[in-house]
């Protein structure tokens, strides 16, 4: 199938192609064409509902959960655990001109939910009116090398650069499209609820009830003959995951992205025959450190912090050995052998108490009589808080872990246990002191893992300002010239040596912990529907219900 190929190697395409992403289409969404489908029936999920925006330039999990996943979509679906790729809007592209130029043919005969026609100027709208509104950009995909972006005719898009950068077909690919017809009156995009949003996805939004329900319809318009094969979608909030492991299992919902201890005896072997789930290590659990507050600004601080932590604890109790123990450069499992070194191993740290107390002394660190740590300063360092989503049951017993570790080192924690709103905003705002998340920017290298952790213009420096993904705000120029590096150049010598050198900065300088690999936590009752993805069937990523990959599985699911 095609995809993006290992460490981006990208070079001009042929029309070729066209036949190949044909190809991929037909794997991914002739799952069933060999039985008879049942059509119909309303699928029950648990979603977060803590805005009534159907805004699609909002990040994941800020807008209802169908925006980004049902209602918009985007040119391809990139497989984020291996670069396969699903064409949407788009049918097919080509890269020419030494990788300067990419141009991409969108489908023909699409319908905006309004019964106004989509053509490749709505493609082009979309691009220019984030370069427009900076803030929208959230993949920093006019931050680089990115100049133009313009519609020859109602097929075809043509994005131009000043300088290689193929890596960003992922980002172009994924970002949403949104109708010119109605965005261009639109002045304020980033406040805008856009409470009646008008898409091409195979959904339509219906209702919702702040912070309990919201629901989906069946587009009767859509674009894929035949598709969806479920009449409807309703999301239900449920605050706790125990309170939402207990209504799965009294079968009243049929799909939820949920952490479940042990889930193999816990849920599925509650009914073998219908419980069932799927979680591919696509991601990492993070302890991320602002390096934008006092003593955790030093360089020696974090490096003990991240020497005192026992991770296999985290895996082998709070996750039943579904989660690895995370490679601390944060490459995921499936990538190292490709892009880690035997010398990137030699430099890693790995749980030592004792090494760590001495790398704090020899920093110049020191302890009262009681045994608490002092900062360099020798004043006494405050309660530094935790911060996790509240009812998580997978983050609050990490930072129970974290929490027992530290103490050894005389540093003091709690668990500061918030809301989503409170979460999300105190990570981004940088008002945290540590915080437990998954990182900003899986995907099929490390390359963007790397750029979205660390990238400049993903940061903030003042506390109070918004960062988008570098939630640590730690930047180096060795990175950022590595990033850039990276992108320039097709030669997987070199880009291997990019990596090398940004997870050299990272080991040096732990701006962020990586703590367990973090498998997507689908579970699922097919007692009423079938066709999720599955380890024989893994069409998608595994991510959660708002998330651009989720739209693959809402055009397969049908009753059983």
């Amino acid at each position: 199938m095609s995809r993006l190929r290992s460490r981006q190697t990208l070079k001009k395409l042929s029309i070729g192609i066209v036949l190949v992403l044909a190809l991929v289409s037909l794997l991914v969404f002739a799952a069933f064409s060999d039985q008879e489908i049942l059509r119909g029936g309303v699928l029950r999920a648990i979603g977060n509902i803590t805005s009534n925006s159907s805004n699609p330039f909002l990040a994941a999990g800020q807008s209802l959960p169908g925006t980004l996943s049902m209602v918009y979509e985007r040119l391809f679906y990139v497989n984020s655990m291996n670069g396969d790729e699903t064409p949407l809007l788009g049918v097919s592209y080509e890269w020419s001109e030494n990788n300067l130029k990419l141009t991409v043919k969108t489908r023909q005969g699409v319908l905006w939910s309004d019964g106004e026609a989509f053509s490749a100027q709505d493609v082009a709208f979309s691009f220019n009116y984030i370069k427009e509104h900076p803030a929208l950009d959230l993949s920093g995909i006019w931050g680089g090398e990115l100049t133009t972006v313009e519609a020859p005719d109602d097929q075809t898009v043509v994005f131009s650069f000043s300088a290689p950068n193929t890596p960003v077909f992922t980002y172009l690919a994924t970002q949403a499209i949104v109708p010119e017809h109605i965005w261009s009156t639109i002045d304020d995009p980033g406040t805008y609820i856009n409470e009646q949003p008008v898409g091409t996805g195979p959904f339509l939004f219906d209702s919702c009830t702040l912070q309990q329900f919201a629901s989906y319809v069946r587009n009767p318009s859509y674009w894929m003959e035949g598709r969806p094969y479920i009449d409807r979608v309703n999301f239900s909030v449920i605050k706790t995951n125990d309170s939402a492991l207990m209504v799965m299992l009294l079968d009243e919902v049929d799909y939820a992205f949920l952490y479940v201890p042990d889930v193999k005896n816990t849920f599925v072997a509650r009914d073998p025959e219908v419980h069932a789930y799927y979680w591919p290590v696509a991601n990492s659990n993070l302890l991320y450190l602002n390096t934008a507050k006092k003593t955790l600004d030093q360089v020696a601080f974090r490096k003990a912090v991240a020497m005192a932590i026992d991770k296999k604890p985290m895996s082998d109790k709070i996750f039943y050995g579904d989660a690895g123990v995370a490679d601390p450069t944060g490459i995921l499992p499936a990538q190292l052998d490709e892009w880690g070194s035997a010398d990137l191993k030699a430099m890693s740290y790995s749980y030592d108490p004792d090494g760590a107390r001495k790398v704090l002394k020899d920093a110049g660190f020191s302890w009262d009589a009681d045994g608490n740590l002092l900062g360099l300063d020798g004043e006494s360092l405050p309660v530094f808080k935790i911060l996790v989503g509240s009812g998580w049951t997978d983050f609050i017993g990490m930072a129970q872990i974290i929490s027992n570790n530290l103490e050894v080192l005389g540093i003091k924690t709690s668990i500061d246990q918030q809301s989503w709103g409170g979460y999300i905003g105190g990570i981004q705002n940088g008002t945290y002191d540590m915080a437990i998340c998954w990182s900003t920017g899986a995907g099929p290298t490390p390359y963007y893992f790397y750029y979205k952790m660390l990238s400049p213009e993903f940061s903030a420096t003042e506390i109070g300002d918004t960062a988008l993904s570098n939630y640590a705000r730690f930047t180096d120029p060795a990175v950022t010239a590595a990033l850039a590096s990276y992108r320039a150049t097709s030669d997987p010598t070199a880009q291997l040596d990019a990596i090398h050198t940004i997870a050299q900065v990272v080991l040096e300088n732990v701006p962020f912990i990586p703590l367990t690999d973090r498998p997507s936590f689908i579970c699922y009752n097919t007692s009423t529907f079938i066709g999720f993805p599955s380890d024989e069937n893994p069409y998608n990523d595994g991510c959660g219900p708002e998330q651009p990959g989720a739209e693959i599985m809402y055009l397969n699911v049908h009753l059983k």
